[in-house]
């Protein structure tokens, strides 16, 4: 189970170890801590949080996660041979499950919950639509965001916190392309998107699974009608169990 981005022990995750835990309820858990967290880091729901370990912020990256879950696969398969192996993410864990199983021979299935689309910028920019009070205050906020996004891709690294993440995060993130990500894959993938979603276009995520099925078909798309980034109603109640069964009916296929 592959966490998102926020800076929290996935120990203290209790959204995915009380709820996602049972998805294969037979099967051995692993979750794998991000650099520089532990479980004595505690919970706390703020996107930036002074306690946040430098570690993290200086070191986090999809290519850094990618390499940890990589040593520890490398590692439990050497010891015990398991018949299969199912990567499940959300949010940043969703591209992160999409780009570990394009680089791993050990994964057997792949579910995406909520990972966006093609491209971060675009989902960042779906963000800022949604929240721009005018046009004239989306233009405003795109433009700087773009800006940044290419300084940061065209720059060498320097010290950045932004967002509660730091430069190696932010360049990772506006240089991969998640439809070449999953276009690499040819094992079964469920990718789930909630059409509420304001933190990741569901437009796009729509947009991308139907190019990718043009070719490719090991690729299921399913949507939920009025779910948000976090599997909430419009009341603000998670509903997470109907998720749950579809990735489990979706489990089961061949």
């Amino acid at each position: 189970l592959i966490q998102g981005s926020d800076c929290n022990s996935v120990f203290r995750n209790q959204f995915i170890n009380d709820h996602f835990s049972r998805v294969v309820s037979s099967a051995d858990l692993l979750t794998v801590e991000k650099y520089g967290i532990d479980a004595s880091l505690s919970w706390s729901e703020a996107n930036e949080r002074e306690d946040c370990p430098k570690e993290y912020t200086v070191n986090d990256s999809l290519w850094q996660r990618l390499n940890d879950y990589q040593q520890v696969l490398k590692h439990l398969t050497k010891d015990k041979k398991y018949k299969k192996i199912i990567a499940l993410g959300g949010s940043e864990g969703a591209v992160v499950a999409n780009l570990l199983t394009s680089q791993s021979e050990h994964i057997d299935m792949t579910v995406a919950l909520n990972g966006g689309g093609r491209w971060f910028l675009d989902d960042v920019l779906h963000t800022i639509r949604i929240e721009a009070p005018s046009d004239e205050a989306y233009n405003q906020s795109a433009n700087a965001f773009i800006g940044f996004s290419e300084h940061v891709v065209s720059s060498e690294p320097f010290e950045l916190d932004m967002s509660g993440h730091g430069f190696k995060w932010w360049k990772s993130m506006f240089e991969l392309d998640q439809t070449k990500t999953l276009a690499a894959i040819d094992t079964p993938v469920l990718i789930i998107q909630s059409q509420k979603d304001e933190n990741v276009s569901p437009e796009l995520a729509e947009i991308q699974a139907a190019t990718l099925q043009k070719t490719k078909t090991n690729i299921t798309y399913k949507t939920y009608a009025n779910l948000d980034h976090g599997f909430r109603r419009p009341d603000g109640v998670r509903d997470a169990d109907k998720v749950i069964e579809e990735i489990q009916q979706g489990g089961q296929t061949p």
